[in-house]
């Protein structure tokens, strides 16, 4: 290679190629963000040390083993959402009357170590050295909570008065952003709270005890906003620039009334937070009065929520069937998962699961309020290690008429990214690199030692000329 053209290469490198990757999402199927944030494409993989301690294999498309971490990064996931729980394990009654008997008590946990501190705090260390952006939920839970179910850890279950609850949540958090700034891994994002529609740390093990209960019966949505507010000043104590979501179980068109409500109730009543949080499922939206169960529908609720609240928008949870059942003989037979079914997509197919990501992705781009979304349990998946299947369950259940613990089987096994084998599905590896190839070559074919070389620039397109032959660098503009 020739001097000039060895400079030529050097300048192409450090002017046009940060170029290229701006120009891959300015064109017409990814339209970047009026203030050119970047588009979050996050996965929840808390399950991650659970699953490999296990024995589970991650595979790439064409089967190659590989670290989670590396293949979800190589398909560009940019946002990992890591769940942690105070005490995980703790306990086994998660306070509803609704189970029927003789089942009587779950838990919502797969038990120590995972899910808690110390975990959480590893896997911060392998999302950053992927390069990956982080979203914390805190459950403040011993175990998994949604919007029926906030169970008070079993650690403040004493807590004598609001106050007191709000120094342990306080105290909680700001302890444990400590602990991840000092090996730097301060989260992006931090959501106080998962699906938290009536509050938070309502509920005890006699049962719910009053919408936006936070606490107390008497004091409703204020003392919601009491806790919201000290676990948003143990977040900025620590880290200024995080932003803290409350998330929603409802992000879709049939509940934009019922969700706008209670994000307005907070605001009303002096409530901290920055971003609005939502959980947003086909299957759930078609059940719950949503007219468009499609990202359609959820942009209708996107648009409703940025001109009432004025907070940009994260989808913390969503998810699609790729199968209709989990793994056949999975407990003895065929048995469907969480998602029965897709909502208006009618396949419950892995190219079903792709499609509804890629109309996901787009609906997402076209709105500058909505930052991205996390998929939900994306490698929570079901596998057989030497001959047997492994203990992916997403409770327990007590039996007291055999006074047994049966496992209550992997809901979301047939929801996950990975299909049984452990490979990388449609959805992960095509949802941005297929629809890219057809509007991107590359950047720059191999150029042979040159007798002869030059660029133009004709019509906002950069080309280098090597013994009169064209080489082109598509998507670069000129201003």
């Amino acid at each position: 290679m020739n001097k000039r053209l060895y400079l030529l290469l050097a300048m192409f490198a450090m002017v046009v190629l940060p170029c290229m990757a701006d120009a891959a999402m300015t064109n017409d199927d990814y339209p970047d963000h009026s203030d050119a944030r970047p588009f979050l494409r996050g996965s929840d993989l808390t399950m991650a040390t659970y699953i490999e301690d296990w024995g589970a294999l991650f595979r790439y498309e064409d089967g190659t083993a590989g670290d989670v971490f590396d293949i979800t990064e190589h398909y560009g996931v940019n946002l990992v959402r890591l769940r942690l729980y105070n005490s995980p394990g703790t306990g086994v009654k998660d306070g509803s009357t609704t189970y029927r008997t003789p089942i009587v008590s779950k838990k919502y946990s797969q038990g120590y170590p995972y899910a808690g501190e110390d975990d959480v705090a590893a896997l911060a260390l392998r999302a950053k050295e992927h390069h990956m952006q982080i979203c914390l939920s805190f459950h403040l839970s011993d175990y998994w909570t949604n919007a029926s179910r906030q169970m008070i850890p079993s650690a403040w279950a004493e807590a004598g008065s609001l106050e007191a609850l709000g120094d342990s949540v306080y105290n909680f958090v700001y302890r444990y952003m400590l602990r991840l700034q000092a090996q730097g891994t301060v989260p992006e994002y931090v959501s106080v709270g998962n699906e938290t529609n009536y509050g938070l740390l309502f509920q005890t093990t006699q049962g719910n005890s009053v919408a936006y209960g936070g606490h107390t019966n008497n004091n409703g949505i204020a003392s919601t906003v009491y806790l919201f507010n000290r676990a948003y000043d143990a977040i900025k104590a620590v880290s200024a620039d995080t932003q803290v979501i409350i998330h929603h179980s409802y992000g879709h068109d049939g509940r934009v009334g019922v969700c706008q409500s209670f994000f307005q109730s907070l605001k009303d009543n002096g409530c901290r937070f920055d971003v609005v949080g939502a959980s947003y499922y086909p299957h759930w939206a078609s059940l719950q009065k949503s007219s468009d169960n499609t990202p359609t529908g959820m942009l209708v609720w996107a648009k409703a929520m940025e001109k009432a609240i004025g907070k940009p928008i994260m989808l913390m949870e969503t998810g699609y069937s790729w199968t209709q059942y989990r793994p056949s003989g999975r407990n003895g037979g065929n048995y469907e998962g969480q998602l029965s079914t897709n909502g208006s997509y009618k396949e419950a197919t892995a190219e079903g699961q792709r499609d509804f990501l890629c109309a996901l992705h787009d609906a997402i781009a076209s709105d500058t309020a909505l930052l991205g979304y996390m998929y939900w349990d994306p490698i929570f998946v079901d596998q057989k290690v030497n001959g047997s299947w492994i203990k992916s369950c997403w409770a327990e259940k007590y039996d007291p008429s055999y006074n047994k613990w049966w496992e209550d089987g992997n809901v979301v096994s047939n929801t996950t990214l990975f299909d049984y084998e452990g490979k990388a599905l449609p959805a992960l590896y095509q949802e941005i690199n297929s629809r890219q190839t057809k509007k991107q070559e590359t950047a720059l074919e191999q150029i042979s030692a040159p007798t002869k070389t030059r660029k133009i620039m004709e019509n906002g397109t950069l080309y280098i000329i090597q013994n009169d032959k064209r080489y082109t660098v598509l998507g670069i503009e000129t201003k």
